[in-house]
């Protein structure tokens, strides 16, 4: 990592502020505040407060307000004990610690008049000093509720959080995509221990990694709120690895699925054989063959009290059918370990290491995907963390760390492995039934990066009134490297004409010149909150300064093959392409009501600015991709380009590159030298009462604002005086009228519209900030009940759409054609990702109900039943139509009038468990756990071809899998 100016002085600021401030690891690490009274609930200082169970105890004397803090505590069940000469000694067994969270016990003695009091159960549920809004998972929830077992499948227990498919049990073993309401794929921020893993190439998403849940105490999911730490506005994601204690102690597990598992059979589909357009007919639907799920935890004292160990591994193997009867074999292994160390009273290390791999044969595969055309996938991902952390006193704290992140994947083509190698390949088409065939691209990207984090907490106060300055500095450093190859050796993908809506005898052909593009990307920040407590009240402010660069590095590209006069080869220099600052407010106040503070209301306001990605970088970039797109005379009708044999009829559209210049060491891409990034204002106004300490239910309305949205518009060349300015909507004029038939909906007439005779595109864009806005109003209603007297239960009822603002004068600008992207305001959340596949996530509601009842807890044969209820509003179905126009390429246009016209049917699904616990001894236990995912057996469509241009138009391309069971069992000792 390369130290900047910037970061040297965030650095010494830190630094000098550590010696008077510090803060806790707010997304690694909790902290426990107590306050200590007498029966007549005055403070009581000198009583001598000690925390034990997870390494060596700590302990503290209470101020002279009766307070106690530890702050930088690790994830997990503590014990918490307070003693004073003259008074009971006060005892809580179990206090749980939750990361990113603040637990608040309201300790009261008594004159002595027995040894000992024990507090059973767990403090009170509400948290006064809670800046964030979403969901924290722990081992309950993640071990006896029924998922698939792995993040994603987490998320749609979070209010507000839309992901774009659902793993019945694990039947979805890829990346899923997600957001929060008015809100971009990519800010959403990955997180382990703290550290930031999201991959900025992939929209937010993470490094390729595809985790073992047994490896972490808990998951944290944060969807708003003003914690100062959040850099993002969308949904943050941090996993909280698990750690030696003084106790040695694991767990093996064992799940297993099955088609035909001994009499647990999966059912057929339940998808309506209507649901299958004319001429595709009812084909086998998404489905599981088999999963395998197995793997180990162990953690325990080196030398105790001041050296652990913990260790897991994990492997799920998964055999699934796709809805083209295709079968695609998953296998994920990952591997943990950390090493603890309490070094002295006052200071603790770590390092931690994780890998993880995935490996998918035949990826990619359904209706419009040859079986040549699939590829093979290899994902490595590792991380390492080195931490230091010192308490200099109770008023004290400080912590910081080392991290570097080994991301990246490889796609090798299966026509590839068959031939040889790419060169020997068949190059990809899209043929008349839109289907790709052939072979598919070749692609390998490395993505790490490095992390230096500094963090610390200090607290002062007098009377009444109690400070908490926490202050942090973050320095991470993501680099992308990425080879990309078109099979066939000419870098060049056919099209057949017909799928395009041209005559037989016309084809069309995308030359593309492989990019070779290395970015590196720095991301320098600097944070200070002050949480004040006086009374019934909490309020906490803070500032967050950011400063985003980016960086084209030297790089060099060869020519296309096919026609290298027009993409030459090229030696680019590199150059400092982007840097953005900005400083964001954060505010919130909580006042608790009630004789026991029973009911708390709160408020904050939020500003986020939107974060910088390769691609904003990458896209003014000479050697970034290029392409051209050609109208040809396919004269041997076989929808492939033979060559100089065909004539090639015009060049319809290009893009990176500028015909009349191809040897340009400039890209014709332009970045507004004004640009900002995207900001989200967000306001939450929430309440929450305590119905009883271990129920809560509460209502919080979101209001969220997206403004400076990021926007391209095309250059255009005046030919007869060479100027070059943006395009207009006043320089075109209608091309064609394209008729499609909307499913159920009648005829819908498409205009695309061309550039004037005159003018002609340079092949770049300006990405400059619109005035486009988006606006977000949401309701969530939410109940949450630890599990105590026999049952637990956790649910949210989420209401709201986000809503577009767009001012008259954003029509001015581009291609009056409605095309498919986000240009039209109604689009926000399209994201295509194939040919004619797209998602959008937008939903006007969503729930999720998770329960969990132990029945005859008391009786020998007892055992617990467990399930959860989730559902949403169909998402958009965004139906287009592609036809080629001259000088813009292949436009894909919309055919709905509304984004809502037309939806997929609402999901409701329900997955449900049995599991009995087996005490074999008094340090050693056996859980043996039966999973019924989708009992209903319900067959959604979740998918189509939405390009209504095709013979294939609103073919299904997935389903939700059919009702399947899952055996499991797992192994406890302690």
């Amino acid at each position: 990592m390369k130290p900047t100016a910037h970061f040297l002085v965030v650095l010494l600021s830190v630094t000098t502020l550590g010696l008077s401030a510090g803060a806790a690891a707010q997304n690694a690490t909790g902290a426990l505040y107590a306050t200590v009274t007498d029966a007549e609930d005055a403070p009581l200082p000198g009583v001598a407060a000690r925390l034990s169970g997870l390494g060596e105890s700590l302990a503290q004397l209470s101020d002279g307000q009766g307070r106690v803090r530890f702050p930088g505590l690790e994830p997990g069940e503590w014990s918490f004990e307070a003693s004073l000469d003259g008074f009971s000694t006060v005892e809580y067994p179990r206090v749980e610690i939750r990361a990113g969270r603040s637990t608040t016990l309201e300790v009261q003695m008594s004159p002595a008049v027995e040894d000992r009091i024990t507090v059973s159960g767990q403090p009170p549920a509400l948290d006064e000093r809670k800046v964030a809004v979403g969901k924290i998972l722990g081992r309950e929830g993640i071990e006896t509720v029924p998922n698939a077992y792995d993040p994603w499948s987490l998320l749609n227990q979070s209010p507000g959080v839309l992901v774009d498919r659902i793993a019945v049990g694990g039947s979805v073993s890829t990346q899923s995509a997600f957001a929060a309401p008015a809100v971009g794929f990519s800010e959403n921020e990955w997180l382990t221990d703290g550290v930031e893993v999201t991959d900025q190439a992939g929209e937010g998403g993470n490094p390729s990694s595809y985790f073992d849940l047994d490896q972490f105490a808990q998951v944290e999911i944060s969807t708003g709120g003003n914690e100062i730490t959040k850099a993002k506005a969308g949904v943050s994601i941090n996993l909280v690895t698990r750690r030696g204690t003084n106790e040695l102690r694991g767990s093996a597990r064992y799940l297993a699925t099955e088609d035909d598992l001994l009499f647990f059979q999966q059912s057929s589909s339940g998808v309506d054989p209507g649901d299958f357009p004319p001429g595709q007919g009812q084909v086998s639907t998404d489905s599981v063959e088999s999963i395998e799920n197995y793997g180990f935890e162990i953690g325990g004292p080196i030398l105790r009290d001041r050296l652990f160990f913990w260790t897991s591994y994990g492997e799920n193997v998964s055999l699934e059918r796709n809805i083209g009867g295709q079968e695609q074999e998953t296998t994920v292994e990952s591997v943990g370990a950390k090493l603890n160390a309490q070094v002295s009273a006052a200071n603790s290390a770590l390092v931690s290491w994780t890998t993880t791999d995935k490996r998918v044969p035949n990826r990619g595969g359904g209706p419009l995907r040859a079986p040549e055309a699939l590829e093979n996938q290899r994902g490595p991902s590792d991380l390492l963390k080195v931490e230091d952390t010192h308490l200099f006193s109770s008023r004290l704290f400080l912590s910081g760390s080392y991290s570097e992140v080994g991301g990246g994947f490889s796609l090798t083509p299966i026509a590839c492995i068959t031939a040889g190698s790419c060169a020997a390949a068949p190059e990809p088409l899209l043929n008349d039934d839109g289907v790709v065939e052939g072979s598919f691209r070749a692609l390998s990207s490395q993505r790490p990066s490095e992390q230096l984090l500094l963090e610390g907490s200090a607290f002062f106060g007098a009377r009444e009134t109690s400070h908490e300055i926490k202050v942090g500095s973050r320095l991470r450093e993501f680099e992308v490297e990425t080879a990309e190859e078109i099979p066939g050796g000419r870098d060049l993908i056919n099209f057949a004409g017909s799928n395009l809506g041209l005559p037989d005898g016309l084809g069309v052909f995308i030359l593309q010149r492989s990019p070779a593009a290395p970015v590196v990307l720095e991301y320098t920040s600097l944070w200070i909150q002050d949480t004040v407590t006086r009374g019934r009240w909490t309020v906490n402010g803070g500032l967050r300064y950011d400063l985003q660069e980016g960086n084209n590095e030297p790089a060099s590209v060869r020519a296309n093959t096919a026609f290298p006069e027009l993409l030459a080869a090229l030696d680019f220099p590199g150059d400092e392409t982007i840097d953005w600052e900005s400083v964001s407010p954060r505010i919130g106040a909580t006042v608790a009501l009630g004789e026991d503070r029973q009911t708390l209301l709160r408020a904050s306001f939020s500003r986020f600015a939107g974060a910088l990605s390769t691609g904003v970088v990458e896209r003014v970039n000479p050697v970034g991709i290029s392409y051209a797109t050609f109208l040809f005379a396919d004269l041997d009708l076989d929808d492939r380009w033979a060559g100089p044999a065909e004539p090639v009829i015009q060049l319809v559209g290009f893009g990176g590159f500028d015909p009349a210049d191809p040897t340009a060491l400039e890209t014709p891409n332009r970045n507004d030298p004004g640009l900002d990034p995207e900001i989200t204002d967000e306001w939450i106004l929430a309440v929450e009462h305590a119905v009883r300490p271990e129920l809560v239910v509460g209502a919080h309305l979101t209001w969220r604002r997206r403004s400076d949205i990021l926007e391209g518009r095309s250059f255009v060349r005046d030919l007869a005086t060479g100027e070059e300015r943006v395009a207009v909507a006043t320089d075109f004029v209608p091309f064609t009228t394209v008729m499609v038939e909307q499913p159920g909906g009648g005829p819908f007439a498409v205009e695309y519209f061309r550039l004037v005779d005159g003018l002609s595109f340079t092949g770049g864009s300006l990405l400059t900030n619109g005035d486009r806005e988006v606006e977000y109003q949401g309701l969530a209603l939410t109940v949450a009940k630890r599990l105590s007297n026999g049952w637990m239960l956790d649910g949210y009822l989420n209401f709201g759409t986000p809503e577009w603002d767009v001012p008259p004068g954003f029509a001015a600008f581009d291609d009056p054609t409605r095309t498919g992207g986000d240009r039209d305001g109604e689009l926000f959340g399209l994201s295509f990702v194939g040919f004619n596949q797209a998602q959008v996530i937008e939903s006007g509601w969503s729930f999720s109900v998770t329960g969990l009842y132990e029945v005859a807890s008391e009786k020998p044969w007892g055992f617990t039943v467990a399930g959860n209820v989730y559902g949403r509003e169909g998402y958009p179905i965004p139906y287009v139509v592609s036809r080629p126009v001259p000088g813009s390429g292949r436009v894909r246009a919309l055919a709905v009038e509304q984004l809502g016209d037309f939806r997929y049917d609402d999901v409701v699904t329900t997955d449900l468990r049995v599991e009995k616990e087996l005490e074999l001894r008094d340090d050693l236990s056996l859980t043996l756990s039966a999973d019924l995912f989708n009992v209903f057996n319900e067959g959604y469509v979740l998918e189509r071809n939405v390009d209504l241009g095709t013979r294939t138009a609103n073919y299904v391309l997935g389903t939700l899998s059919p009702r399947i069971w899952r055996l499991g069992a797992r192994l406890h000792w302690r």
